[in-house]
């Protein structure tokens, strides 16, 4: 009933601004990935000592898709249909419904927000898009948007990823290069966050039966500047973190709210037939403990006709400043395969990844546990 009720309020907004626009003012678009994957063989728990468990390999983090040694069709498949109405040369107005495989295929409204452009420098932007963190932030989850199957997960793992907010952006020309500056302010209240319920459950923390992460006073600035064969964009953002849980005897824990800094350079640079992409990111939290989170990313990839083979290494790091240790969390992942554009708007990839846990084991920051995974789908727009 759910899904009747979503899909039929949907047609109703199309219906009725496509009965009072002229052609082409409603422009429906979309995209989907179906995807299916499994990992290879059994690691230590790291959890429950002296047992030993099904490779585990996190695809999604923030949704927490995953494969294990049993083929998997939903951790990562994906539809999702965008209408945007245009009311007039300067405003218009975007929806964005998301099914996807790890919630059962249920569809959600993911963005929502307004859009006026009162010239071509300008942009102004109100309501819910992703906090533009990363290089492939705005769009990691439209697969033919990339060569690889995903971003690597070890990268974009953060609680939080989308935001209700405003955006103003200025486009402008330096010489041969082009920019676009965008400043950006928001927040997010994720009641009953997928993630951090996750890791809860695997730490047999069972009496905790929700987990509420909220991002406050989100602000920040993006710069991209793009050239004839590169380009770079830079992001700067703070914000206020606090978290909640609660348990089964109806009690509540209360974390000690913090602040946050993200920083990160990202891009691409392409040379003859090859291209490389990297992203840098930092995170540092503003606690007890100088908490930080370094991570970065390298990919080459060969462009060769339709085929785009490519190889990935990242990195992620838990570092402590103010009681220095290396005895935290700690991830590497290598990537390897291969995108085949079968059509204009369709394909088809191949990926084997090699993820290694290098977190101090004695206490237990190896939760992820090494895995090694293939993965084989279709990316599609249309």
């Amino acid at each position: 009933m759910k899904y009747l009720i979503q899909i039929f309020i949907l047609a109703c907004v199309f219906q009725a601004f496509t009965s009072r626009a002229e052609d082409n003012q409603l422009k429906i678009t979309g995209y989907g990935s179906i995807i299916a994957g499994k990992t290879f063989g059994t690691v230590d728990d790291p959890i429950n000592l002296g047992k030993r468990r099904d490779e585990t390999f996190t695809a999604d983090f923030y949704d927490v898709g995953q494969y294990t040694n049993d083929i998997n069709f939903k951790a990562e498949s994906i539809l999702a249909v965008q209408g945007v109405y245009t009311v007039n040369s300067e405003l218009s107005i975007t929806g964005q419904l998301v099914a996807k495989g790890v919630d059962d295929f249920e569809p959600e409204f993911d963005w929502y927000y307004v859009t006026y452009r009162p010239n071509d420098d300008w942009t102004f932007m109100a309501g819910r898009r992703n906090i533009p963190m990363y290089y492939y932030s705005e769009f990691s989850e439209v697969g033919y948007a990339y060569p690889w199957m995903r971003p690597p997960a070890n990268l974009y793992w953060w609680q939080i990823t989308q935001f209700n907010g405003f955006h103003a952006a200025y486009n402008f020309k330096l010489g041969e290069l082009s920019h676009t500056v965008t400043a950006f302010h928001g927040d997010e209240r994720d009641e009953q966050n997928k993630e951090m319920e996750y890791y809860e459950v695997l730490y047999g923390n069972t009496n905790v039966t929700r987990v509420d992460e909220f991002w406050t006073n989100i602000n920040g600035i993006n710069w991209v500047i793009a050239g004839d064969f590169f380009d770079v964009r830079l992001v700067y953002f703070t914000n206020d973190r606090d978290r909640t849980k609660f348990l089964d005897d109806g009690s509540v824990e209360y974390s000690l709210p913090f602040s946050q800094r993200f920083m990160g350079v990202g891009g691409s640079i392409n040379w003859q037939a090859f291209t490389l992409l990297f992203d840098w990111n930092h995170v540092k939290y503003k606690d007890v403990r100088g908490t930080e989170f370094p991570t970065y990313l390298l990919s080459l990839v060969y462009n060769w006709g339709e085929f785009q083979p490519f190889i990935a290494y990242s990195k992620a790091d838990h570092e402590r400043t103010a009681v220095p240790t290396d005895d935290l969390e700690e991830h590497k992942l290598w990537s390897a395969g291969v995108r085949w554009d079968l059509y204009s708007n369709v394909a088809f990839k191949f990926q084997y990844d090699h993820f290694t846990d290098q977190g101090y084991a004695p206490k237990q920051w190896n939760y992820h546990g090494d895995a090694r995974v293939i993965s084989a789908g279709i990316d599609f727009i249309f």
